[in-house]
């Protein structure tokens, strides 16, 4: 039998190997950061502030915006375009990719819309949003949904026709049906496969929400933008993208988290790989 000494010397033997991983591994992003506001700093000596200013400039600037009003609005206005175009996506392609993947005749019919839908850049379903809707929060909620949208369906429906046949078997023979397969066999293998694609999904929309915001929308991180530039404040620029960069991890984070939750084995599998 294994004596309770030796589990500990071995649980012992592992945090000090796994202990110095995760120091080289912090010291070597703290040393990309020094480097890059190393060249940051010099690009900024080379060039004005109009084309770069410096890392102490852009601080002051984007610490000045976090006691105005107008920041937590444009935040606000930016989260609900991102948040409702996303939702609108999950929604409608969810649904088809669900019935894609369960009905073998409807992926021939609506594959080759994801994918011309895919191929269509974001700038030119804004530019039609434009004709359509004019200039207002539609532009932006619209973009991002048919732009993440193929994305969410092509996920989904591969995600369900990759149900493993073997287990599917074990279902039909054991008469596993309803809630029951629900929770047991499609949930589990569906979830693992899509959060992925749901984790990009979200980036992309972040940043066509932004991007919809600078060309067609009054409000929002990327109206700010606009007004930024067009005050030849740089700085102000710099400060609204470490805006967007901040809320773009913060939401990738939840989404990592809630995976996480969601998966425990996942997470419990990586954590052994990373030892």
């Amino acid at each position: 039998m294994v004596s309770r000494q030796s589990i500990a010397k071995k649980i012992s033997l592992e945090t000090a190997i796994a202990r110095p991983s995760r120091f080289r591994s912090v010291l070597l992003s703290l040393s990309m950061l020094g480097l890059l506001l190393g060249l940051w700093q010099w690009g900024a000596q080379q060039y004005t502030p109009v084309i770069l200013p410096a890392p102490v400039v852009v601080l002051t600037a984007l610490r000045s915006l976090l006691g105005e009003a107008r920041l937590w609005a444009a935040i606000a206005a930016t989260t609900f375009h991102v948040v409702t175009g996303f939702g609108l996506a999950l929604a409608i392609g969810g649904l088809l990719g669900l019935v894609a993947g369960r009905q073998p005749w409807v992926q021939p019919a609506l594959a080759p819309i994801s994918v011309a839908l895919l191929g269509i850049p974001p700038i030119a379903w804004l530019v039609l949003t434009m004709v359509w809707f004019g200039l207002g929060h539609a532009n932006s909620i619209f973009t991002v949904a048919v732009t993440v949208g193929p994305l969410v369906f092509a996920g989904v429906a591969a995600a369900v026709r990759g149900l493993d046949p073997d287990l599917v078997a074990v279902a039909q023979v054991y008469r596993l049906e309803g809630k029951a397969r629900l929770q047991s066999l499609d949930w589990p293998q569906v979830v693992s496969r899509l959060l992925p694609v749901l984790v990009a999904g979200l980036g992309l929309a972040w940043r066509v929400a932004i991007m919809a915001e600078v060309l067609a929308t009054p409000d929002g991180i990327g109206a700010e933008l606009n007004t930024a530039r067009a005050n030849l404040d740089t700085a102000e620029v710099m400060a609204w993208i470490a805006v967007a960069i901040a809320l773009v991890l913060t939401s990738d984070t939840l989404l990592r988290t809630l995976q996480g939750r969601l998966l425990p084995w996942q997470a419990a599998a990586s954590s052994s790989r990373g030892r």
